[in-house]
Parts: C-alpha cells; sequence; structure tokens
C-alpha cells in the first residue's frame, strides 16, 4: 500500500493537472457527430481548444455559451437556451455534451433547468440529444471529468430495463483517458478477430486518429461512436472496463441494464494482456488468432533481449493516477525501480500503487526528488520537456498533452504490441546513456611491454 502525501505548497507553478472540461471534451470526442459545448467564457473553450488542436493537430469541434460579467451576476439560463438553438440549426449534431465550467459553477447555474427550458421552446430539436455534465476546474482533474462524462452518458442514454433481449456476439468495452487512439485501434483488433462485435465508449480512434475525412471541415466529431449504439449498451452480453476510473461507469451500467463486467485495470502487463485474451476466447469459443499469439512471443522474446537495459532502471513518473496505475505495474513487471510518483490529485486508486510513496502535487515537486534521488528515465507530458533538459534525462512522453513531437498522440503503449515497443524504446535510451559515458580506465592498469613489430622480428 501506498502512502499518499499532499503537498503543501500553497501555488502550483509547473502544473501536471488539467481540468475537468478537458477531460470531457476529450471524451465527447469520441462521439459521432458531437459538439462539446462549455457553460463558461470564451476563454474557457479558447484554452482548452490550443491544447488539443496541439495534441492532434486537427480542428477541434468546441463551443462555448460566451457567459460576460452580466450574465455572470443576473443569469445565464438564456446563454445555454441560444447556444443550443444555434448550434442545433447550423451543425445538427447528434450529440450535445454541454458541461460546466468553473465559472459556471461558482454562479450556480442550473443547466438542467435550462435544457427543459429549451425542449419546451424548441420542440424541433427533438432529435438532437444533449447530455449535462458537471465538470468544475477548482475540482478534480482530467480523469475526473472524462469518467463524469461516460457515467452522465450512460445514466441519460442508456433505457432502464428490467428484460432485455441479449446479443451474444456484442460486447460493451468501458476505456479509460490513458488510451491512445492507437492503443483502441488494436484492442479493437483483438475483439473482432474473435468474431466479436465491440462497441467502443468513447472511439476516439475513428475521429481523432489523424486521418483525413471526406468533407473539408464539419462543426461536430467525425467518426466515432454512434448515439445509436450507446442506447443499445444494456443489450450486449459483457462489459470490459479498462482503468480504474471505468468502474463506477460500469457499475452504473449494470444497474440499468444488469450487464456485467469484467474489469481490468490496464493492458500492459501479460498477466493481465493474457486475461483480457482469455476472456475473449472464452466469450466467442474460437482459438486464439496466430497473429496474436505472434505477438505475444514477439513480447517475450523482446524482455529477453532488453532484459540488461531495462532491468534497474530507475524511473520518475508525473500522471494521472490510471497512467500511473499501468505504467507501474508495466515497470514492476520488467523489473524498473520506480524511485519517485507524483499525481495532480488524490485518487482512490493511487493507495494501491506497488511504491512507498505518492506525491500529490506538480512538476516542480517531481524535479525537487530527481534532484536529490535522481532516475535513468522520466515519463511526463510535453510540460516535462524543460524539467527532462536541465536534468539531462530522457523524457518519454505519456499522457495529456504532447505537443512537441509528431504522431506521439496515437502512439501504442498497451497490448502486447504496446508492451514490446515500451521496452525498446526504455532499453535504446539506456543503451544510449551508457555510449555517452567515456570509456572506463582502471587507475590499476600496468604498463606492459609492446609487442614487436612485423619488420623487427623478420630483422
Amino acid at each position: 500500500m501506498a502512502q499518499v502525501i499532499k503537498t503543501r505548497k500553497p501555488l502550483a507553478t509547473q502544473p501536471i493537472k488539467s481540468g475537468q472540461p478537458l477531460g470531457a471534451i476529450l471524451a465527447s470526442l469520441g462521439i459521432e457527430r458531437c459538439i462539446p459545448l462549455i457553460h463558461g467564457a470564451q476563454g474557457c473553450s479558447a484554452f482548452a481548444k490550443i491544447f488539443f488542436i496541439q495534441h492532434f493537430n486537427e480542428p477541434i469541434p468546441l463551443q462555448s455559451t460566451a457567459m460576460d460579467p452580466i450574465t455572470t451576476v443576473m443569469g445565464s439560463d438564456d446563454n445555454i437556451i441560444q447556444a443550443l438553438a444555434h448550434l442545433c440549426e447550423k451543425s445538427n449534431p447528434r450529440l450535445v455534451v454541454l458541461m460546466s465550467s468553473g465559472l459556471s459553477e461558482a454562479q450556480g447555474s442550473d443547466m438542467n433547468r435550462a435544457l427543459k427550458a429549451f425542449r419546451l421552446q424548441y420542440p424541433k430539436f427533438e432529435r438532437n440529444e444533449i447530455v449535462t455534465v458537471s465538470t468544475p476546474d477548482f475540482y478534480g482533474s482530467l480523469e475526473n471529468g472524462y469518467s463524469a462524462l461516460i457515467e452522465s452518458m450512460i445514466s441519460q442514454l442508456v433505457p432502464e430495463q428490467k428484460l432485455r433481449s441479449i446479443r451474444k456476439k456484442r460486447i460493451n468495452l468501458l476505456l479509460s483517458h490513458m488510451l491512445t487512439p492507437g492503443d483502441i485501434e488494436l484492442i479493437r483488433q483483438y475483439v473482432e478477430a474473435f468474431g466479436l462485435q465491440p462497441i467502443l465508449v468513447p472511439d476516439i480512434s475513428r475521429s481523432m486518429d489523424g486521418h483525413l475525412a471526406k468533407p473539408d471541415y464539419l462543426a461536430v466529431s467525425q467518426g466515432g461512436t454512434d448515439v445509436n449504439m450507446l442506447r443499445q449498451l444494456g443489450q450486449s452480453s459483457l462489459t470490459l472496463v479498462v482503468g480504474p476510473s471505468m468502474q463506477r461507469a460500469g457499475q452504473i451500467l449494470n444497474s440499468r441494464s444488469g450487464v456485467e463486467s469484467v474489469y481490468f485495470p490496464h493492458l500492459m502487463t501479460l498477466a493481465e494482456m493474457d486475461r483480457f485474451i482469455q476472456t475473449l476466447q472464452q466469450l466467442s469459443d474460437r482459438q486464439v488468432p496466430e497473429w496474436i499469439d505472434r505477438q505475444r512471443g514477439q513480447v517475450t522474446d523482446t524482455m529477453i533481449d532488453t532484459h540488461t537495459w531495462v532491468n534497474d532502471t530507475r524511473i520518475a513518473i508525473g500522471a494521472e493516477a490510471d497512467l500511473l496505475v499501468a505504467w507501474l505495474a508495466f515497470a514492476e513487471s520488467v523489473g524498473m525501480q520506480p524511485v519517485s510518483v507524483v499525481a495532480p490529485v488524490n485518487q482512490p486508486c493511487l493507495a494501491t500503487l506497488p511504491v512507498d510513496t505518492v506525491l500529490i502535487g506538480d512538476l516542480e515537486d517531481l524535479q525537487d526528488q530527481l534532484a536529490e534521488k535522481g532516475c535513468d528515465v522520466l515519463l511526463a507530458n510535453s510540460h516535462g520537456a524543460v524539467m527532462s533538459e536541465q536534468l539531462g534525462l530522457p523524457l518519454m512522453r505519456i499522457g495529456f498533452p504532447i505537443f512537441d513531437r509528431f504522431g506521439e498522440f496515437r502512439r501504442v503503449r498497451q497490448g502486447y504490441a504496446g508492451m514490446r515497443d515500451n521496452l525498446f524504446e526504455i532499453a535504446n535510451y539506456q543503451q544510449q546513456a551508457c555510449h555517452g559515458r567515456p570509456v572506463y580506465h582502471s587507475p590499476l592498469k600496468q604498463p606492459f611491454a609492446q609487442a614487436p613489430m612485423a619488420e623487427e622480428v623478420l630483422a
């Protein structure tokens, strides 16, 4: 059990944390024809949009209700009604995610009341689904906002049913924010290889994977999970939950529709991946495809090849709780040693981490610890680049945002393929660091007489 320690600093100068609205926006982008709408000032959406554009290198559909000082004091229901009417009229979204901000939460705005008024005033937009979710900036982090939206979509879109029709080949996958578009694409391939039909919630592998869509630009997300499929989550035979933050969403779905769930904290160790594949095998009653066996064999071979370099590698990590759970389990499975662990906010799963202490703080706290302890590899988002340069450490970029490397947003980190590539990357960091060191010469080296040249011997 890890001891969770909170920093006593009055100010975070290099925060790891991203606000709850960013998590809700990220989850929204995995739904087909969706528009996230922030109930707050224009700056609330502008700054969020910058992070997402830098991370994905794609245009991001995001709007705000444009609260100003007058509406902040006098009431902002009209802002919500007008914004919803405008979006439904101009963009015809399949789903609008109406989320709060720190400003609207501090005001005490009742978004559900405004939504009821909108439905009465504009009955012609009844086909446009609207989901509300509370995501205050001053509490929690990206992980909380992401999971809150998934829970709200299940609570507001999935009908309660006692008797349900079961589609035996269909399964649900509730996916944590720690999964990249590449991870989700690989997970879909695993599931479909067994003849099963997955409903991925959310599915950013179809919308934020860096593809060129047919239309030049749409003000809604292109690709992702269809809203009709969200309504049918209760008809699936099983739910696979990936990530600690998704557990509650799985429980809500079970209570509403009776769909049982199987929990996976991550897919970054052989034990969890084997259990994942075995679950799919039992559901489908099929043999494991040859290409999946081959991927597993590649991982085990990579473990042997990189063991000398990876074993006893000292790592430091600053990230959201789900990422900490996954990466520390991976580190433990391959013999790496975590020397410093920092999380942005406290989450229940942090107490279960296989380390002595977890510090709730920022990147400055992480840097202070590394100045004393040192490490071999640093794991953090792109905000850790300055620290890695100052300390002379290689930075393995994980989490959100990543804005200083092309393609990192969709790199595969989970599954057999992800484990293999992670091992290669860490081993290369270690090998490069070793080759940069001067050759060791013993001070006890004795001078030996030089062997005669060949010409001298012949003479």
